[in-house]
């Protein structure tokens, strides 16, 4: 998979208007209005939902939000840039492409689409970083739900199938980088 600079990209999606500021102050990102919230946002939300929910159906909300942005970028994305099928690698290709300019870190992408099944490695992920600062230690478990989430409902979307996703590694449990596993669940 071949991946542009975030910098140029995202040069390139303020140029074209894809990225912009409107006059009455909302962020625009494709069409779709944005918020930029600091990342220390995401976990003081995770701590809300622990408080009230536990941790497993806090991560699990966490999750749930990352699906459904997914869901709705497919949706948005495929009719603005007429991309037709999700199975696309140019849809791979261009959500890779968002997720490093949206702050989550710089990943890379291997499909093994004989198999059905994916890696991506995420390196300088802000969560794990936010969390060190926070708490100033690493923690037991992973904390990229959203991003598990958002890979779960690509892969979904291009396998055309329902899929298993994991965090096999997480920066925030003191791994050298993030890594997602992605496979399509076996037919019965």
């Amino acid at each position: 998979m071949i991946m542009r600079d975030p910098h140029s990209f995202f040069l390139k999606m303020i140029e074209d208007g894809q990225f912009r500021i409107t006059d009455d102050g909302h962020a625009m990102l494709f069409g779709e209005f944005v918020v930029l919230t600091p990342a220390g946002v995401y976990l003081k939300l995770f701590e809300i939902l622990e408080k009230e929910l536990g941790e497993k159906k806090a991560w699990a909300v966490i999750q749930q939000l990352g699906e459904f942005q997914m869901k709705a970028a497919i949706v948005r994305y495929r009719e603005r840039f007429n991309l037709q099928q999700a199975q696309s690698t140019k849809i791979l290709d261009f959500m890779m492409e968002i997720l490093n300019i949206l702050g989550w870190g710089s990943g890379a992408l291997v499909v093994d689409a004989k198999n059905r099944a994916a890696k991506i490695t995420m390196k300088n992920s802000m969560l794990p970083k936010k969390r060190m600062a926070f708490y100033g230690k690493h923690g037991k478990g992973p904390v990229d739900y959203f991003v598990l989430g958002w890979m779960k409902a690509l892969f979904e979307a291009y396998f055309s199938s329902p899929v298993e996703a994991k965090e096999t590694f997480c920066a925030a449990k003191g791994d050298p980088y993030c890594e997602f596993v992605v496979k399509a669940k076996k037919k019965k």
